[in-house]
């Protein structure tokens, strides 16, 4: 059976699902690392120590590792489409932890946990490899990645801006909350099945598997 070309600027069909796929990875390092630009004002606010500052960009991927060891077993009890659901919706809540924290023992505890949110890597890595063949999943993948992994820059570009829209001594707050709201609202979803190739994969609704 013959191959159907990936067309890019698709959103229908496997295309649709790498667009939902990226974005949603996109987002997980946006909230990843939404206080990196930020850490100049959350550091006047809690009177960090250059000790304190440190220990919290280490607590944000000290998770990383194990948790995606859990999240990649998860995925394959359950399946992509919930995981990447639950791991967006649960790093988006703590956001609003980390935004509105009263202590560094608060600050520190949020950090530690939303490292969990790097765990998107391997959901959707496994997504991708379900839905396209051998001869297009590399390319794939490679975009997935690329432009999943550029979150951290476009937070580091953007939330300094969105806490300069606020204003104020809290402003960081809401430029982090911010993330959160976003990261709750998008719950990609995917068919949990790989289609048959170039059938009709996708029901209208974004959050159902295959008809």
């Amino acid at each position: 059976m013959s191959v159907q070309k990936l067309n890019l600027l698709s959103f229908s069909g496997s295309s649709r699902i790498l667009h939902l796929s990226w974005i949603a990875f996109f987002i997980s390092f946006v909230v990843w690392f939404n206080h990196a630009p930020l850490m100049a004002s959350i550091r006047e606010t809690f009177q960090l120590t250059d000790v304190q500052v440190k220990t919290l960009l280490i607590l944000n991927v000290a998770l990383t590792i194990p948790v995606r060891i859990l999240v990649g077993m998860l995925v394959d009890k359950f399946g992509p489409r919930i995981m990447y659901a639950m791991l967006l919706a649960l790093c988006g809540a703590l956001c609003f932890f980390f935004a509105f924290a009263t202590s560094y023992e608060m600050l520190a505890m949020a950090r530690l946990l939303l490292g969990c949110v790097g765990a998107g890597f391997v959901i959707g890595i496994r997504l991708i490899s379900e839905w396209f063949p051998a001869r297009q999943v590399g390319l794939a993948e490679g975009i997935y990645g690329g432009w999943g992994n550029f979150g951290s820059a476009a937070a580091a570009l953007s939330l300094p801006l969105v806490a300069l829209a606020f204003g104020g001594p809290n402003a960081w707050r809401w430029a982090v909350a911010t993330t959160g709201v976003i990261a709750l609202v998008y719950f990609q979803s995917a068919g949990d099945k790989p289609p048959p190739l170039g059938g009709n994969v996708f029901s209208t609704h974004p959050f159902k598997g295959p008809a």
